[in-house]
This record gives structure tokens, sequence and C-alpha cells, in this order.
């Protein structure tokens, strides 16, 4: 179900200059691996960390969950079939 509100989240990066500095963070903290240049481009790193956290199926937190089993309504299972009448057309 799509929406339009605020979502919340918390992104901590931690930037390091090479990959053996990842084991020193802390619990919690994502690597950031700092160009050679050691310039970072905030719109490169925020637009890339939105399009991580865009789930594929975007869902209203709020809503109810839609149930496996979902029942048949009992005027569904009485009603005629529009095919019935194209039975008696078939040929054996």
């Amino acid at each position: 179900q799509r929406f339009l509100f605020p979502v919340q989240m918390v992104q901590r990066l931690g930037l390091i200059r090479d990959e053996a500095d990842e084991a020193a963070l802390p619990d919690g903290y994502e690597a950031l691996l700092v160009p050679e240049d050691g310039m970072l481009r905030p719109l490169d790193l925020v637009e890339d960390e939105l399009v991580l956290a865009v789930p594929a199926v975007p869902m209203n937190p709020e809503s109810d969950a839609v149930d496996r089993e979902w029942p048949i309504p009992e005027e569904e299972l009485t009603k005629a079939s529009p095919f019935a009448a194209l039975s008696s057309l078939k040929k054996n």
C-alpha cells in the first residue's frame, strides 16, 4: 500500500581509509570507504543511502497484514459460473 508520510531512518556511517579499518568500527556502523582524493560527495552518499533504504515493495507500517488464507465469500461459492453454459457446447 502506497503512502506519502514521512519515513524515519537512522544510518550510522564510519569513515575508513582502507578495508582493514572496518574491523575497528563500533557495532551498528556501516563502513564508508573514503575516496583516494579524500573528497566526500554528500549528494552521491545521500542518493545511494536513499536508493538502498527504499523497499522493493513499500508498505504502510500501520496497515493490517493480508491473510494468506483469504476466505471465499459465501456468495461467490453459490453463484453460478459464467462458463457453466459452455460445458454443454463441449464435444466429447
